[in-house]
Formats: C-alpha cells, sequence, structure tokens
C-alpha cells in the first residue's frame, strides 16, 4: 500500500509544529525520518496515523482520502506512538483479544498467542501491562501494530529506552516487515540505528521536513554530519 502526504501543515494555536511537509512511502521501502525532541516527529506520524486532523494539506492512502475517510484506511495502518493505545489493567492477550475482535482477525487466539511468542512475551502473556518495563511494552506495542497485518507500519521513536537486546529486535522485526513488502516509516533521533534499518533518509527540523537521499547514495557518517550541521544552524 502507497502513502502519501501533500503539504501537510498543522498548528496548535498560533504555533505552526508541522509546516508543509511532503512525504510518500512506497512498498517494500523503510523511511527513517531523523528529528531532535520537539522538532514535530510525533505530531506528524500521528496526521499520518489519522489520529490527528491536520490545519492543512491532503493526505491518500492506497487512492483513499485518509483525512475525509479515516475510517476506511486505519484497518491498513499499523501504529507504535508514546501513548499505549492499549488498556494497561489488562493483560497482552486480552488487549490483543479485544483489539482483534475489532478488527475482525481470524483465528484471533492462535493469532494473538503467535504474536506473544514471536515478540519473547510468551511467559508475561497474563501479566497486566501496567507492570511491564519499557522494553517490554515496546515489544508488546509492535505485537499490537502487526495484529491485523497491515500494509503500512508507522513507528514513533521504535528504540526509546530499549537495551541492546530489545533494540536488536526491533531492528531485526522492521528488516522483516520491510521484506513482506510492507510500507514503512519510522521517526528517530538515533542516526546510527535509524541508517541501519531505513532505506531512505528524511530530517525533520523545526517542522520542516527535507529528503536528504537513499540508503545505497550516503554514508552512515556524512549522513551524521549533514544532520549535526542542520542541528547547529536552527541552534
Amino acid at each position: 500500500m502507497r502513502l502519501s502526504a501533500s503539504q501537510i501543515t498543522k498548528h496548535f494555536g498560533y504555533r505552526a509544529v508541522v509546516k508543509k511537509a511532503n512525504l510518500t512511502i512506497n512498498p517494500g521501502e523503510v523511511v527513517a525520518v531523523f528529528g531532535p525532541n520537539g522538532a514535530g516527529k510525533t505530531t506528524f506520524i500521528k496526521i499520518l496515523a489519522t489520529l490527528l486532523r491536520p490545519t492543512s494539506g491532503k493526505l491518500e492512502i492506497e487512492g483513499a482520502d485518509a483525512i475525509a475517510d479515516y475510517a476506511k484506511v486505519r484497518n491498513m495502518l499499523g501504529v507504535i506512538i508514546h501513548e499505549h493505545l492499549a488498556y494497561p489493567t489488562l493483560t497482552p492477550f486480552e488487549n490483543l483479544k479485544f483489539f482483534g475482535q475489532m478488527y475482525g482477525v481470524e483465528n484471533l487466539e492462535t493469532r494473538c498467542q503467535t504474536l506473544l511468542d514471536e515478540v519473547g512475551l510468551q511467559h508475561f502473556v497474563h501479566e497486566p501491562l501496567h507492570i511491564f518495563s519499557r522494553g517490554m511494552t515496546q515489544r508488546f506495542m509492535i505485537a499490537r501494530a502487526l495484529l491485523h497485518n497491515p500494509t503500512i507500519l508507522l513507528l514513533d521513536e521504535p528504540f526509546s529506552g530499549l537495551d541492546a537486546s530489545a533494540k536488536q529486535f526491533v531492528l531485526d522485526r522492521i528488516a522483516q516487515e520491510q521484506q513482506n513488502g510492507k510500507s514503512i516509516l519510522i521517526t528517530t533521533h538515533n542516526t546510527e540505528l535509524g541508517y541501519l534499518v531505513g532505506t531512505r533518509f528524511l530530517f525533520m527540523i523545526n517542522g520542516e521536513l527535507e529528503e536528504i537521499a537513499q540508503q545505497d547514495e550516503i554514508s552512515e557518517n556524512t549522513l551524521v554530519q549533514m544532520y549535526e550541521e542542520r542541528l547547529t544552524a536552527v541552534a
């Protein structure tokens, strides 16, 4: 599935948080958007996920108007954002089963158990989410995002707060979903991890989105240098 955003702008009061952002994500791509905290990345990804309405601009998902017909496209999207999008007093199994019923997932109990096994939570299936560590919660959110086999993944800071083992798990899972032909967007301030997994790179600084390069067109060192120069320029 293809996602296309054109001239996306979002104001909170008089402040523009996202400024005329343009982005296309094609199947099999991992688009990595790098930016510091407060750059507008989370707001932008919430708009792409149809969780927040833009002030202006267009968003199309597989040709559908995702702003006007957001209910039509949400089953195509798998989303990880800082809000859990889950019920903390329920177990991961109960959460997945609840959301799976909403999505009409077939063979639901088997699907829930399989995903929880895949993300390494097989020993915590019946523990409430509120006791989970940051890394365990992130693993659950990956299962939640993949539950209905979406064609587009929107992952906001997926490496944040994770230890080395959990970061590697997320890298491997993103690569696996890319090989399955998913259209993937990640936002991160971690240039090292973003470079490892990304196929195309953009910067988002002060709400402005800038296309940089394909992965095979730029070295990690050059990418890091460019990113640091952009941050210095606006400091």
